[in-house]
């Protein structure tokens, strides 16, 4: 098996050599993984009727052949020598690569719910990526909606299911990083966690406080730690914000002269609060400072020649 043919001629090719095909890890990570029973299936009907369909194939500028689709017959193939075809096609980059094989995998029928919602979420992150790293355009001759919402149309669903849809395929990718086996058992149904638990990791700025994922008990204790300190972040913002505006509240009270005071002791706090303010602006430099000064002198007037003259 060192010839094969392609399908497509207009390629310019009418056949490759089987030794230039290259599979690339970074790439095939872009493929559904098969569960066991299915893989063993396909082996069967291959070896039974040979491959049927032809692989796809990425010609790149330089001559490289990348295999794009087909990775399982490709592996039952050489296992068992079995001949196949090729098309070849060309994009302008991996990253174009990519797109294509994503986009791809989402036109088949045979995804299971969470294998759905990872590859809608690669497609919303790359999207979005392309779009400076925002979630709507502005810039000319773009659509101003957001990409969350061009994805819902698309795929019929909610522009929130695509959100959900991102945090998930972040999550299983953090999985990956340190048990890429985990991942595939996720995305084949082999071992249950709990979505929000995976969706959870993917709101980790720095990857080193969650480390590696072991099973899916280490996912859903570190899921949970990471959502109590979340919380306790939350209260603790709260109540500085909480203590922020009281302390504020205090001190109006503390600064404030009502009316119902005696007038000389209202005239004594602007004073010394006007001192203080004037000392403060002028050793700080500072602008506020000058219009708390410029306010206890206008409640001075006030309290001499104005509406609270004859209190």
């Amino acid at each position: 098996m060192n010839e094969i043919q392609v399908v497509n001629e207009a390629s310019g090719r009418q056949t490759i050599q089987y030794d230039d095909i290259q599979v690339r890890p970074v790439l095939q990570n872009f493929i559904t993984p098969l569960t066991d029973d299915s893989l063993e299936q396909l082996e069967e009907n291959i070896k039974m009727n040979g491959c049927l369909d032809p692989l796809t194939i990425w010609e790149r500028d330089g001559g490289e052949l990348v295999l794009v689709d087909g990775h399982n017959r490709y592996q039952i193939c050489t296992k068992h020598d079995i001949p196949f075809k090729v098309r070849i096609l060309r994009f302008n980059s991996e990253e174009e690569a990519k797109d294509w094989m994503i986009n791809h995998q989402l036109g088949r029928r045979n995804l299971n719910p969470d294998q759905l919602s990872y590859f809608r979420g690669l497609k919303y992150e790359r999207m979005k990526k392309k779009r400076g790293g925002y979630d709507k355009v502005l810039s000319s001759g773009q659509s101003g909606d957001k990409t969350s919402e061009v994805l819902a149309r698309e795929f019929n669903v909610s522009d929130r299911t695509i959100l959900r849809d991102a945090e998930f395929a972040k999550g299983i990718e953090v999985i990956a990083r340190s048990n890429p086996g985990m991942k595939n058992d996720i995305l084949l149904g082999r071992i249950k966690v709990k979505k929000s638990d995976v969706q959870t990791l993917a709101q980790v700025k720095d990857l080193r406080q969650i480390g590696k994922i072991k099973n899916e008990a280490d996912l859903y204790n570190k899921a949970q730690n990471l959502r109590k300190e979340k919380e306790a972040v939350k209260a603790e913002k709260a109540q500085k914000e909480m203590d922020e505006r009281v302390n504020d509240a205090l001190e109006t009270i503390k600064n404030s002269e009502p009316v119902f005071a005696d007038k000389d002791e209202r005239i004594k706090r602007i004073k010394a609060n006007l001192l203080s303010a004037v000392n403060k602006t002028i050793q700080q430099k500072d602008k506020n400072s000058l219009k708390e000064a410029k306010s206890y002198l206008k409640r001075l007037e006030d309290e001499l020649f104005g509406k609270y003259a004859n209190a």
